[in-house]
């Protein structure tokens, strides 16, 4: 790689004079995500470059992906998964080491000094840069859509722990307010029904009077006729 070093850099601790860790800004936001929301144990992979120059040597973290683990070990599994990764997102970087993270508030430096593959040690600090990364951008909108995909969502937000239990109780009531609902359906056919048959039964007592009403008419027009003539 070219021997160059990074404009924009802003130190952390007190880094080494032998050995000189350089941590790209997008890197650190997504360890600090893991350390903070972390759920399950988790493989960190470290990919980058570096390069020894007067007796100095360069390490520069460009990029980081982790995987669910299995075991405290990188596996062949995990070393398959990862390097697909790294075709895919950082193809001009390798791996340079890997950590193994079970627990939350792990800060930046203790994850580097117990770095799997690298004798970082005894590091004290370090130094924070600030540079294009397409591949690191790439890489966490998968990781956040992924989040987004596997996380319960009510329409487009997040669903807080309040409204999971409100919708857990309404799954646990569901099957009460269906037989209430059906309960109310059926008595309101019966209502329908009652209502039907008053109206019938109104209805026939009326065609009765009218029945009536006629044959008394034709009865009156009846005895008219047969009344005698003045």
């Amino acid at each position: 790689m070219e021997e160059r070093l990074p404009q924009n850099i802003y130190r952390i601790g007190q880094p080494g004079h032998q050995k000189k860790i350089f941590i790209e800004e997008y890197v650190i936001s997504y360890l600090q995500e893991t350390v903070k929301k972390i759920k399950e144990p988790q493989i960190i992979v470290f990919f980058g470059d570096g390069y020894k120059s007067d007796g100095i040597k360069y390490y520069f973290l460009k990029g980081a992906a982790g995987h669910r683990a299995s075991d405290r070990l990188l596996k062949k599994t995990d070393a398959f998964y990862f390097q697909k990764i790294g075709k895919r997102y950082f193809p001009a970087l390798k791996g340079i080491g890997w950590y193994y993270i079970d627990s939350k508030n792990k800060e930046i430096l203790d994850i580097l000094r117990e770095m799997q593959e690298q004798n970082f040690h005894d590091i004290n600090g370090y130094y924070l840069f600030f540079e294009r990364n397409e591949g690191m951008e790439e890489y966490l909108f998968h990781y956040q859509q992924k989040r987004r995909y596997h996380a319960p969502v009510l329409g487009e937000r997040k669903v807080g722990k309040r409204q999971l239990r409100k919708r857990d109780v309404w799954k646990k009531l569901s099957p009460v307010l269906a037989v209430q609902v059906l309960n109310m359906i059926s008595l309101c056919i019966l209502i329908i029904c009652c209502i039907i048959a008053v109206t019938t039964l109104n209805q026939y007592d009326k065609m009765k009077q009218l029945e009536e009403t006629v044959s008394y008419l034709e009865m009156s027009i009846e005895e008219q006729k047969n009344l005698p003539e003045e």
